[in-house]
């Protein structure tokens, strides 16, 4: 007797080590290899199964349940929980409820059975609490945040998820920490905070890739790429989703690899490749179809109807659009029918227990009493049968109508829309039109202008001034030259010079024969020394720069000239630079000072209301830097025509 029973221990300690073996392959595979560890898990099962063990059979059902979860199986992970509570419970084990709870609200979170998730993750709390296992107590309001996430409520769902951290930072557990950064990144996806939302991410992804973690690394990959779709980078977007896929293929996560098929037809859809957008949807499509999920159809249905309407073959675009609207209204129409499902249910319970306190109450009725109660019963069932179906049928006519008036109305609006759109642009590019063609017939006179004034000083005053100067020096020559005669010499040669310059600003000869660069090198030159101010120029590179058409050319003089003009009446500097560098496509213009700055008024001077003017002509920009401490520091680009 005493033999066998060593054997038996000796079995029961082979089946526990199994037990441990295989409990071990699960726990390193779930998250990486999902396959192998859905394996370990059912022969952990299949044993417990065979020697009676309660307790690992309850360990492996939550196991299944979890695998199925993170798998999109959600209806399966629904009875695998339901098994594990039915088994804790038989043992009367109050440890592994809060888990087990907290798998099932998951579930029926998935399942979009919102009434009985949070119902569930309320007793998951309350049994966490009991058993001190503060650990599944935040993994609850964990869940419970993602659950106001989906619904659209922010704030309860961020309150939720400070509650879960602060629980975590109590235990030291970094992984629940880092969790929940992933859902405070998902709440900031859905508020559109596309930067913070991609930090927070980069952080969670960063570590889970050292753990080697590809589930949660897979789930992150898709939100960064969704990013991208959201601000409609679709062809950054479609290598990231592709990577994604195939990561997603690999854990077999076949819900999740009809969210990314989607995300590649919309993205391919907008870059142009419609045929591999059709290919996508189809795709996503089979397996949304094989796991009756009615919500995807929908969208995949529409989706495909447009653009086979694209491609003008109406037959598949009418054939899916119809398809989308009798999957929408199944949709809905199962909705409504858990509901009603539910409501029936609560009636029926109430019913039979009305019906038994009926026949306690009334012992002494006759079998006749009865059967009449009974057919009352019945024909009131009917009744509300009846009343039932026809409501469903009401309310799926209603549906029809109601989107087909929508629709209606929508691509009324967006034709309105269009053609106020096309109005406004036009009006827009007449004004605009005509305040360039203004614009450039005042500079035009402008130029023409002082071109009749450089003439004038030229010919008139500088010929009349060329002509004393050589009468001067013809008489002086026989004369004895002494101070005061050279001081009067020198003045007229200066007068000569100041003359010839100021005729050369207001109208300088063709850039195209003096080089533009030499010109305005002598315009800054004559600037420093007649005013104190050092000024120095830079042209990167000269010779391209040299080679610019005139008409920008003059320009570009004209506004340097204005811009220095400023600096030696208002700057109060002394010191200042003037840099060009031309570009593939566009002209740089950079002149500092270290003046006295000045602040930005509403009225804006005539001297910088000329260069907006030419720069809006030319199509350039200007940006104004200015500061008492430092100075001012002005930048305009001018694109370059090719």
């Amino acid at each position: 007797m005493l033999f066998f029973m060593l054997i038996q221990v000796k079995a029961q300690q082979q089946v526990s080590q199994v037990i441990d073996s295989l409990s071990k392959v699960y726990s390193k595979n779930v998250y990486s290899k999902p396959l192998e560890a859905r394996k370990a898990a059912f022969a952990w099962l299949a044993l417990s199964e065979e020697h009676n063990l309660e307790k690992e059979k309850a360990r492996a059902y939550y196991s299944l349940g979890n695998l199925n979860s993170i798998n999109g199986d959600y209806k399966e992970s629904v009875e695998y929980a339901l098994k594990t509570i039915e088994s804790l419970e038989k043992l009367k084990m109050e440890q592994g409820l809060p888990a087990a709870y907290n798998l099932l609200a998951l579930s029926y979170k998935n399942l979009s059975l919102y009434s009985k998730a949070m119902e569930s993750f309320m007793i998951c709390i309350e049994k966490a609490r009991a058993v001190g296992d503060v650990l599944q107590e935040a993994n609850a309001y964990q869940n419970v945040a993602t659950l106001y996430i989906q619904k659209g409520t922010h704030d309860k769902a961020i309150e939720s998820l400070k509650r879960a951290n602060d629980l975590y930072k109590s235990i030291e557990d970094t992984d629940g920490v880092l969790t929940t950064l992933f859902n405070y990144a998902n709440i900031l996806k859905e508020q559109r905070k596309f930067d913070q939302a991609r930090e927070h991410y980069m952080t969670v992804l960063k570590f889970r890739q050292q753990e080697g973690n590809k589930t949660v690394e897979v789930y992150v990959k898709i939100n960064l790429a969704q990013i991208l779709v959201e601000e409609h980078k679709f062809k950054e977007a479609i290598p990231h989703l592709e990577s994604t896929y195939k990561l997603l293929e690999e854990l077999n996560y076949v819900t999740d690899m009809a969210i990314v098929l989607n995300d590649l037809g919309v993205c391919e859809s907008r870059v142009g490749n419609t045929t591999k957008a059709i290919n996508y949807f189809e795709k996503a499509l089979s397996i949304t179809e094989e796991r009756s999920i009615l919500a995807y159809n929908a969208n995949f249905f529409l989706n495909l109807g447009s653009l086979y309407a694209d491609q003008k073959q109406y037959e598949k675009a009418y054939n899916y659009l119809y398809r989308s609207i009798i999957a929408n209204t199944e949709f809905n129409t199962i909705e409504k029918e858990k509901h009603l499902a539910d409501l029936q249910q609560q009636y029926e319970t109430e019913l039979k227990q009305t019906k038994i306190e009926l026949l306690e109450k009334e012992q002494g009725l006759k079998e006749a009493e009865l059967r009449e109660v009974e057919q009352a019963v019945i024909r009131q069932k009917q009744l509300r049968n009846t009343f039932i179906i026809g409501f469903i049928l009401v309310s799926i006519l209603l549906i029809i109508v109601r989107y087909f008036y929508l629709q209606r109305l929508k691509v009324q609006k967006a034709l309105q829309v269009e053609v106020e759109k096309n109005a406004d642009h036009k009006i827009s590019e007449m004004v605009k039109d005509h305040k360039i063609s203004m614009i450039e017939r005042y500079q035009k006179g402008q130029e023409e202008e002082r071109g009749r004034l450089a003439r004038e000083l030229h010919d008139g005053i500088g010929s009349d001034l060329a002509g004393i100067k050589i009468a001067f020096e013809h008489y002086f020559s026989r004369q004895e030259t002494g101070v005061q005669t050279k001081r009067l010499q020198e003045a007229i040669n200066n007068a000569c010079k100041d003359l010839r310059s100021l005729s050369h600003q207001l109208h300088p000869l063709a850039f195209s024969s003096i080089g533009f660069s030499s010109f305005l090198k002598e315009y800054v030159d004559t600037v420093s020394q007649k005013n104190n101010l050092t000024i120095k120029a830079y042209f990167f590179p000269e010779t391209e720069i040299n080679k610019l058409s005139d008409d920008l050319l003059a320009g570009v003089y004209r506004i340097v000239q204005e811009l220095t003009n400023n600096i030696v009446k208002h700057a109060k500097a002394s010191n200042a630079e003037v840099q060009l560098t031309k570009h593939d496509d566009h002209l740089n213009i950079v002149i500092n000072d270290n003046g006295v700055g000045f602040t930005s008024v509403k009225k804006q001077g005539i001297g910088l209301r000329n260069i907006r003017e030419r720069l809006e002509k030319l199509k350039g920009s200007i940006e104004i830097d200015s500061n008492a401490k430092y100075g001012t520091s002005i930048t305009i680009n001018i694109p370059l025509n090719k």
